[in-house]
């Protein structure tokens, strides 16, 4: 009863934030040569051309370590100090759009268990800066900048159930550990400690073919990004950071490749597909570096939830449970933090008005 209520609580808040999001509706104003958007009232009601996807889902188990997945979750919540992402875009063709945010990146596993119900959440506290560039063709390019503490709460060895994390029996335990040992069996999958520090850096291309709506219907999006781990927070203060042998088995680099491509017809749907790659670099030779993900969505009368299924090979994304790989599969849904806008609206208005 405990996992049902649990279920219901999150699919109920995420069919929320997503209804509240769809139904925000920003407008050009007109009058006394003043044209202007309506800002929002809420700060997460914004735009950010590079985001992780909330979702929730199925997700299939692979490993012989754990029972089966019930459900796999990604509540993630980014609240702007500022935006400029749409304004500036819909009035501007040359004027740079920032973004300044504090993003919440959580991630939560419930597997089949009659123990806790969901096992060593991961959480990620970012604050980030965006900045897009609109091209004289209506394309986009964005970068971004983001710092902060990814960990998992958790308070033992990471690699010996009997044991706390930080003490001397832990650390002469990793002695143990060499470079033919088979992570997965020894991982502490029930309160194994994982924490470090990271900042990532990201760019994208968007190649937008406009519709006579001037909202993009065909978008190539091309992206890659660097993840680093360092154990001063913000690379300034000492907390939070990843002892010398826990980044032995995480390695310190991870850099990404995406693609999607996304087609808009009519206002009927819009539908997606996409790559992501990961590669590891620097880990412990147990763990399989690369990790690829195909996913197709649906999103149904063209709105900002969808309808996703992926296929998943490589290693696993769940904080410690990196050193696991295999073949997936996940079916859920997902939210598109930048979905397709009317690029040349206050243009349009302007030009109408200029000649009336």
């Amino acid at each position: 009863m405990t996992k049902l209520k649990i279920i219901a609580l999150l699919l109920v808040s995420f069919l929320f934030i997503f209804e509240n999001k769809a139904q925000d509706s920003t407008e050009v104003k007109t009058g006394d040569n003043e044209k202007k958007l309506d800002k929002s009232f809420s700060g997460f009601r914004e735009y950010y051309p590079i985001s992780i996807k909330p979702n929730f889902s199925y997700l299939s188990s692979y490993s012989e370590y754990e029972a089966d997945i019930l459900f796999d979750a990604k509540p993630v919540v980014y609240y702007s100090i500022v935006n400029k992402m749409r304004q500036n875009i819909q009035h501007f063709n040359n004027k740079p759009s920032d973004a300044i945010y504090i993003s919440f990146q959580p991630h939560i596993r419930m597997y089949s268990e009659n123990s806790l119900p969901v096992k060593t959440p991961s959480y990620k506290i970012l604050f980030g800066w965006q900045r897009l560039y609109k091209t004289s063709k209506d394309n986009f390019f964005s970068f971004l900048i983001e710092s902060g503490h990814y960990s998992n709460g958790q308070s033992g060895c990471a690699f010996n159930s009997s044991l706390d994390d930080e003490t001397t029996a832990c650390t002469d335990f990793y002695a143990t550990i060499n470079s033919s040992t088979n992570l997965s069996a020894l991982l502490n999958r029930a309160n194994g400690n994982y924490s470090t520090n990271f900042t990532k850096l990201a760019i994208n291309f968007r190649f937008n073919n406009l519709h006579l709506s001037n909202k993009p219907y065909k978008v190539h999006s091309i992206g890659a990004s660097w993840e680093i781990y360092h154990n001063n927070m913000f690379w300034l203060i000492n907390k939070g950071g990843f002892s010398s042998e826990d980044i032995e088995i995480y390695g310190r680099n991870r850099f990404g490749f995406q693609y999607e491509f996304i087609h808009t017809y009519t206002t009927l749907f819009r539908w997606s597909a996409s790559l992501n790659l990961e590669v590891i670099q620097g880990a412990h030779e147990w763990v399989e570096p690369l990790r690829t993900e195909f996913t197709f969505t649906f999103y149904p009368f063209a709105r900002d939830i969808g309808i996703f299924a992926s296929y998943i090979y490589g290693h696993d994304n769940y904080n410690y449970r990196f050193i696991d790989s295999g073949n997936q599969i996940s079916i859920g849904f997902a939210w598109d933090w930048f979905s397709p806008f009317e690029i040349k609206r206050a243009e349009t208005i302007r030009s109408t008005n200029e000649k009336s």
